[in-house]
């Protein structure tokens, strides 16, 4: 038996326009079913050359950046490039942490003195004066190291505004123009190396040369102790705040932690020229 095998005609596209429409009693020479399926790559070679579409741009730096911009505003929930609580003095972790060992170390030491050992003087039947020594040398330790740390500042924070939080720009431009009630929050450390935050204007602030040395901003809290009971602390009123030092270049330094000291020197530059305004008069 003889195999029959179907034979297809191979024709180029050109040699396609030249058949015959299907009116034509010579378009019958060709099965239906042949006539589509050579007309169908034509008609795609048609549609590819009339609809081709155009190639995609590469986007500008502009727009990646941009694109950028929009993205960390809305991984942060605002369009604020600075926060609302601005560092811009921070006295040193090595030095705060120092400073705090010495107030907890004095406290447990007055503690033992004056617990411990005064109360074996007492039952010993020690001299008075012996017993008033040693209570003394508990208590006047942890009162010398209250008076002289106290206005020890750790901590100075700025609270800006809205617009003032978009731009470096903005930012800058603010501060030139400082208004006098802008808030400022300094932290200090209590009794027991806790902190202790005082919040004030920029122009409640004078410079002052007073403890030594040790104080060199005073403000007046004479309204905020009044409206203070007589159980709570008085407020700060002398703080310290170190001169500018070498800066320490930090490798990994993140930007939530960094520190704007160049506001903090703005605004003691305001508050120096100010009182020598109040001088001169």
């Amino acid at each position: 038996m003889f195999q029959l095998r179907p034979t297809f005609l191979r024709l180029r596209p050109i040699q396609l326009t030249s058949f015959p429409t299907s009116s034509s009693p010579s378009a019958l020479l060709l099965p239906r079913a042949l006539r589509r399926s050579l007309q169908k790559p034509l008609r795609h070679l048609h549609q590819q050359r009339c609809y081709s579409l155009p190639t995609a741009k590469k986007p500008s730096r502009i727009e990646e950046e941009l694109k950028r911009q929009a993205r960390i505003a809305s991984k942060n929930g605002s369009a604020h490039e600075f926060p609302e609580r601005l560092i811009i003095y921070h006295a040193g972790t090595g030095r705060t942490t120092f400073l705090a060992m010495v107030k907890i170390t004095t406290l447990f030491m007055g503690a033992f003195f004056c617990f411990v050992v005064a109360p074996g003087y007492i039952k010993a039947e020690k001299p008075v004066w012996e017993t008033a020594g040693v209570a003394l040398c508990g208590i006047i330790p942890i009162l010398f190291v209250a008076f002289v740390t106290s206005p020890f500042v750790t901590h100075i924070h700025i609270h800006l505004p809205s617009y003032a939080r978009a731009s470096r720009a903005i930012l800058e431009r603010y501060i030139k123009t400082l208004p006098p009630t802008t808030q400022l929050t300094f932290t200090t450390m209590s009794f027991i190396s806790k902190p202790r935050y005082s919040s004030l204007q920029a122009g409640d602030l004078a410079p002052a040369h007073r403890r030594f040395g040790l104080v060199n901003f005073v403000r007046d809290t004479t309204a905020e102790n009044a409206k203070r009971s007589w159980y709570m602390f008085r407020a700060v009123g002398k703080f310290y705040v170190q001169d500018k030092g070498p800066v320490q270049k930090v490798r990994y330094e993140k930007k939530k932690d960094k520190v704007d000291a160049w506001i903090w020197d703005t605004i003691k530059e305001k508050v120096n020229s100010k009182a020598k305004n109040m001088t001169s008069q």
